[in-house]
């Protein structure tokens, strides 16, 4: 029974949100100062919840008193350091410094710091602490605890969960729920808080050296943006992107989050509001690639080993997303004291689709283990063997209906696009072997190589006969239809087709021109009141990672210019700290969807590749018999 609501409050907008996190948990804070999101660890539950409801449902509000929105709030060099500055009317300035330092491999605990430092005049501060546990439901049981150099720690607890407060003494609030604290900073005085966020360890952690963290964390980020092998004319946002990227990696298990939150809608007052809080194989491919691309190798090796261990030895059982831990029970459930971003609702925590077939998956992980290879990480005789299985399985179900890349939950039918990357996984992985035979180390007998070949050419001719449409001139969706879908964009660049193929040249005209906006930002495809196309009769904006492969595919085929045109409009519609979420909204001009999207800022970080690829090397992308076009030039 769904719960009544009172009339939906005006939400944060996702342009004024800014992620921190410490590849174990994250935490969304706003140019307001306000804490709006914050879980456990990435995948855990919510006591920081206000971004899908109200300041009721869990926040953190640190700011000068009466305040609202910082007057500047900008990134502290390459680290994920925010640095925010408050002037008040009376010629204060005040600045407060936010951050989460990384923790050593197998800690238990987060921290986020903050450190509130006068720069001018007197500025009275104050905090408003209210975690509610539970997605908004719990206070939380409150204990107070004495530091031994006799400061006064605050926790709360509720079940697994604990938090720690460690600054100015908070009181319960006069107004509303939680705890404040009132204190005044004048030019060169400091205060420093610091929130620990953990499990019943966290009320024996010691006590925060905020100062020693904020060091530790810009050395952090200065060696790890220092691997940067990217120095095309997009490196801010190559970098920013990755930085972000890096975020949603879980430094224990290996796992790549697809985004922070959940629910967070893809159309404002709709229904396609889905958990991402897990790790798609798909979205995490797709992320490892574009890191080992960029240099960043760390990342990857830890996954290639969660991958190991989620298959759990067994490719016919492989799901399509698992939890952050490589568990596979997803049930999708819904929360209904929580009214939703901007009164969106449902709010939902797991996620329906864990069960379906997506048959493009196969390919993207034979995508990213070739890169990964290629980049340098080292043969894995395990590895080895489930790039064969991958291959095996790809033989086996490519033929078959499926899901999709979309996930639809409407009927299963023969995705062009599942087809097209079950074709790219067995090109990678006759590559793959040719090589590794070459170099004197076979992985698999010739018999299996020759078998991937025919069926390579088998998935080739059924795409070409059954996946294009003459009346729409274009490969459309699915098999038999006529619907279009910027998935298929992504045939341009993974050599399917020669390049100057005018059935490829007319798809790409079709896509860009009859699902993009007027700045050339693409939908997916084409939703239908009826839900017909994918079981969901409420609209969408454009879809930010298919414009990111429309740059791609224009590159591909020839049309620079205007595939770095679009680029550069896509760069604008980052937030003011290079985050992207999953939609762009063009009636509201506002980004829409969970953040920061994976999907979206590995789409970034491969378009800016196309547009300015690396010299030939270990880093480019694999290539491909087929080569590109200068069509621009040939005219």
């Amino acid at each position: 029974m769904t719960m009544p609501h009172p009339p939906a409050r005006a939400a944060t907008a996702l342009e004024d949100l800014v992620p921190l996190g410490d590849s174990r948990t994250a935490v969304l804070l706003s140019t307001a100062g306000v804490v709006e999101w914050g879980c456990d660890t990435l995948g855990g539950t919510a006591h920081f919840a206000r971004l899908l409801g109200g300041p009721e449902h869990g926040h953190w509000a640190l700011a000068p008193t009466g305040a609202s929105r910082a007057t500047s709030s900008n990134w502290d060099g390459d680290a994920l350091v925010l640095v925010q500055e408050w002037d008040t009317a009376d010629g204060g300035r005040v600045r407060v410094t936010s951050f989460m330092p990384p923790q050593p491999q197998g800690s238990t605990v987060s921290r986020l710091h903050q450190i509130v430092e006068g720069l001018a005049g007197t500025v009275p501060m104050t905090s408003h602490y209210a975690p509610m546990f539970e997605y908004g439901r719990l206070p939380g049981h409150a204990q107070r605890l004495r530091r031994p150099n006799g400061a006064e720690a605050l926790r709360l607890s509720a079940g697994p969960v604990a938090l720690l407060l460690d600054g100015p003494r908070h009181t319960p609030a006069d107004v509303g729920p939680g705890w404040a604290a009132q204190f005044t900073v004048t030019a060169g005085q400091r205060a420093t808080l610091t929130l620990t966020i953990g499990g019943s360890r966290a009320a024996t952690s010691p006590a925060p050296v905020p100062d020693v963290d904020l060091l530790a964390t810009r050395r952090d980020w200065t060696a790890w943006s220092s691997r940067l092998t990217y120095q095309g004319p997009y490196r801010e946002a190559v970098l920013r992107a990755a930085a972000l990227l890096r975020l949603l990696t879980v430094r224990d298990s290996g796992a790549v989050a697809a985004a922070v939150t959940t629910s967070v809608p893809e159309w404002i007052g709709g229904a396609r509001n889905w958990d991402y809080r897990f790790c798609w194989l798909r979205d995490s491919a797709l992320t490892v690639e574009a890191l080992v691309r960029c240099g960043f190798l760390e990342e990857a090796a830890r996954w290639r080993q969660w991958l190991l261990r989620a298959a759990g030895g067994d490719l016919d059982q492989l799901a399509i997303m698992y939890t952050l831990d490589g568990g596979r029970d997803l049930t999708e459930r819904e929360l209904p004291w929580l009214p939703g971003y901007a009164g969106s609702s449902p709010v939902r925590t797991g996620n329906g689709a864990a069960g379906q077939a997506q048959h493009d998956v196969l390919g993207e992980l034979v995508q990213a283990l070739v890169a990964c290879e290629r980049a340098g990480l080292p043969a894995d005789p395990d590895v080895d063997r489930l790039m064969a299985g991958l291959g095996e399985r790809i033989c086996a179900v490519w033929s078959l209906e499926d899901a999709g890349i979309w996930e639809v939950r409407g009927p299963l039918r023969h995705f062009t696009h599942s087809k097209v990357l079950c074709w790219q996984g067995l090109d990678l992985l006759v590559g793959w072997a040719a090589g590794r035979a070459a170099a004197g180390a076979e992985v698999v007998e010739g018999a299996v190589v020759a078998r991937w070949t025919a069926v390579r050419e088998e998935i080739r001719e059924s795409v070409c006969r059954h996946g294009y449409s003459e009346e729409s001139g274009a490969f459309t969706q699915y098999y038999g239809g006529r619907d279009l879908d910027a998935a298929v964009l992504l045939m341009a660049s993974c050599g399917i087709l020669d390049r100057d193929d005018k059935r490829l040249l007319s798809t790409v005209d079709a896509v860009v021109r009859d699902l993009a906006d007027a700045n050339g930002f693409v939908r997916r495809y084409q939703p239908r009141p009826d839900g017909a196309v994918d079981g969901l009769t409420d609209d969408e904006g454009a879809f930010v990672a298919c414009s990111f492969h429309a740059v791609e595919a224009l590159a591909a085929v020839g049309h620079t210019h205007e595939a770095r045109a679009l680029f550069e409009r896509l760069l604008d519609l980052r937030t003011p700290h290079g985050v992207l979420s999953e939609m762009w909204d063009a009636d509201r001009q506002r980004l829409t969807g969970n953040l920061p999207q994976g999907f979206s800022l590995w789409a970034l970080i491969s378009a800016a590749l196309a547009l300015d690829p690396p010299s030939p090397g270990p880093l480019a992308r694999i290539p491909h018999s087929r080569r590109p076009v200068d069509a621009e030039a040939a005219a």
